[in-house]
Formats: structure tokens, sequence, C-alpha cells
């Protein structure tokens, strides 16, 4: 989904629960590591990928850090 499709509560930050992810790719693609905003407590995650940001290796990542999220999030 691209930004300008998403839902319309979402643009005011007034609901818990909403996500945002964004891959940050180092040179040459070397390194990389993905990064999660909550939007409406703005609480940031960084999911550690040390050796692939493929398509296969991101929802790894994603179900792993989730196991760490505090219950309120």
């Amino acid at each position: 989904m691209v930004i300008s499709e998403r839902h319309a509560a979402t643009e005011g930050r007034a609901l818990p629960g909403r996500w945002e992810g964004d891959l940050i790719i180092g040179k040459d693609g070397g390194s990389a590591i993905g990064t999660l905003v909550e939007r409406a407590t703005r609480y940031v995650v960084l999911l550690h990928l040390p050796d692939d940001h493929g398509a296969e290796a991101v929802p790894g990542a994603l179900t792993t850090t989730g196991q760490t999220l505090p219950a309120q999030l």
C-alpha cells in the first residue's frame, strides 16, 4: 500500500496499533536494518537483519521482534 491510499484514521495518529515500516540498506547493499514505528506513541523498533534483507528474511525478523514488544503495544 502506498501512503496516499492509507485509511484516513491513520493520519491523525489517534488510534494506537498502526505501524509503519521501512528498510534502510547500507552502501552497496552489504548491510540493512528494518525500522518499525508505532504511529500513535512513536515507539520505534529496529529489526536485526544481519545476513539477508530479502522478502524471505524480513518476515522472520518481524516475527522475532514482535514477540519482544511490550504488551501495551
